[in-house]
């Protein structure tokens, strides 16, 4: 995607009821734009955390006042599942049981404590459990692509399980044991992202994994689902995104309207 459509549709992304009027707009899928909108919301989120979390003593008085979690998390513009986390670190609740509770919400003890927490966790598409585990999933279809995709053309790999199981340290998602010629690079390894790839994921990620995946491994590539900005930079290796996988339409087309909300 060109920059300056990215820019237009970024800007324009505030909700689930954008996805669709932009997906009809600028002819895109409706799940690189639910994509976009959730790293949109999780980075505005980021910078936001240190500030909320300086007034969490004044939030938590309002809430023991009467004003419920999801009338605190529009109120600040925190994202609701965020909200019920800092209440109830506030309520004393240690951070391992609040994970622990917001995944066996009923067996939170204060009535009102339970029923506001339902609430948030339902009201929350980006950071609730049942949003991190869509995303995990959507991770783990992305990757059974690429693996059906070398199965069928009987390539032979090693995934990143089998290769922490023999003790190794920091590995893709695929190494391969017969390097790929593709775009005249020698392809060594894969790693899959189900993401878009934008100036911020991509730079975080280059940090993170990719440069020290060419520098291990050789040469590679690096597949972002949801599409990617043109131009991305990249040093030792390919970027791609789901056209790439010829014969694996049924499978990404799963990936594509498996979105992050309900």
């Amino acid at each position: 995607m060109d920059h300056q459509t990215y820019q237009k549709i970024y800007s324009s992304l505030h909700d689930f009821k954008d996805v669709f009027r932009l997906s009809d707009e600028y002819s895109k899928p409706v799940g690189m734009l639910a994509t976009i909108l959730n790293q949109k919301i999780v980075k505005k989120t980021r910078f936001k955390h240190r500030r909320i979390y300086s007034r969490e003593k004044e939030l938590f008085l309002k809430w023991k006042k009467g004003r419920t979690i999801l009338d605190l998390a529009e109120y600040t513009g925190f994202p609701p599942a965020l909200m019920a986390s800092l209440i109830m670190k506030n309520c004393e609740i240690s951070r391992k049981n609040i994970n622990w509770l917001f995944k066996n919400v009923d067996s939170i003890e204060n009535r009102r404590l339970r029923r506001e927490v339902k609430r948030a966790l339902e009201a929350d598409h980006f950071f609730s459990p049942h949003a991190h585990e869509m995303q995990c999933k959507k991770g783990e279809m992305g990757e059974a692509v690429i693996q059906k995709w070398l199965d069928d053309r009987e390539i032979p790999y090693c995934t990143e399980a089998e290769i922490r199981a023999k003790g190794e340290g920091k590995t893709p998602d695929f190494v391969l044991e017969d390097p790929l010629c593709i775009d005249n690079l020698t392809v060594n390894w894969i790693e899959s992202k189900a993401l878009f790839g934008d100036d911020f994921e991509h730079e975080h990620y280059s940090k993170k994994q990719f440069r020290e995946y060419a520098e291990i491994f050789g040469e590679g590539m690096v597949v972002y689902w949801y599409g990617y900005l043109e131009d991305l930079p990249s040093e030792g290796y390919l970027v791609k995104d789901s056209s790439f996988f010829e014969g694996c339409k049924e499978e990404i087309d799963e990936l594509f309207n498996y979105l992050v909300y309900w």
